[in-house]
C-alpha cells in the first residue's frame, strides 16, 4: 500500500460500469449463500452505484471477500475474485441462477455467458438483457422445472426461441421474435417449466421509466 493518500490509485483511479457490475454480483452472491440479507443488498448496491474510487467498493464488500477491489490497483496486490459469471465465461460451465423464497434479478449492464441455468424452484427469475453489451450471437437458457417463474426481457432487435421449452401444468409466453435482426443474439430457451411458466417480452413502460433515470 502506499504511503501517500494522493499516491494511492485505490483512491484516486475513477472505476466504471465494469468494476461496479462486478461488486454489484458478488454481493448477489452473498444473498444466495445468505450471508447478506435481501434488505441490506439494496442499501449496499445504492452505495455501489454512488461508489466513485475502488476505496468506496471496499467499504461495500469488506465482510465479504478477501480480495477487495482496491487490491487490483495497488501494487503487490491480487486480482480482484472473479464473479460467477466471469468464471462461467472462463470455464465454459453454465452460470447457474437459482430462485428459492427470494426472486433473483439480472439487469443493468451484467456480463452475459453464452450458458444460463435458471432454477425458479419456488420463486422467480428475470433475466433482463435491455442494457447489455455483448458479443455473443446466441444465449442457450435452460430452465430446470419449479414452482416459480422465468421472464426474459429483451431489446427491440434480439430474439427469444422458445421452440425447446415444455410445459406440464404451468404456461409458456413469448411476444418476441424467434429471428433477430441482423447479427443481434438469440436467446435459445430449452427444458421445462413444471408447474411455474416463461414469459419473453420487450420493454414495458416500468422498463422504459427506469431506464431513463
Amino acid at each position: 500500500m502506499t504511503d501517500s493518500p494522493e499516491n494511492d490509485p485505490a483512491k484516486t483511479f475513477r472505476i466504471g460500469h465494469k468494476e461496479r457490475d462486478e461488486a454489484i454480483e458478488l454481493l448477489r452472491e452473498a444473498v444466495g449463500d445468505g450471508r447478506i440479507t435481501v434488505e441490506e443488498l439494496d442499501e449496499r448496491m445504492e452505495k455501489v452505484q454512488a461508489a466513485r474510487f475502488p476505496i468506496d467498493l471496499d467499504e461495500v464488500l469488506s465482510d465479504l471477500t478477501t480480495s477487495l477491489p482496491s487490491d487490483r490497483f495497488r501494487p503487490g496486490r491480487g486480482l480482484v475474485r472473479s464473479t460467477p459469471a466471469a468464471r462461467a465465461i472462463e470455464t465454459g460451465e453454465p452460470l447457474v441462477i437459482k430462485a428459492g423464497w427470494e426472486t433473483e434479478l439480472r439487469r443493468g449492464r451484467w456480463q452475459v455467458p453464452p450458458s444460463i441455468r435458471c432454477e425458479p424452484s419456488m420463486s422467480n427469475i428475470e433475466l433482463n438483457f435491455l442494457e447489455v453489451d455483448t458479443d455473443l450471437e446466441a444465449v442457450d437458457v435452460e430452465i430446470v422445472a419449479g414452482m416459480g417463474s422465468v421472464v426474459v426481457v429483451v431489446p427491440d432487435d434480439w430474439a427469444v426461441d422458445i421452440d425447446g421449452l415444455s410445459k406440464s401444468w404451468g404456461s409458456v409466453k413469448s411476444v418476441v421474435n424467434a429471428v433477430p435482426e441482423g447479427r443481434r443474439p438469440t436467446i435459445s430457451v430449452r427444458g421445462s417449466v413444471g408447474m411455474g411458466s416463461f414469459r419473453a417480452r420487450f420493454a414495458n413502460f416500468l422498463d422504459r421509466r427506469r431506464l431513463a433515470k
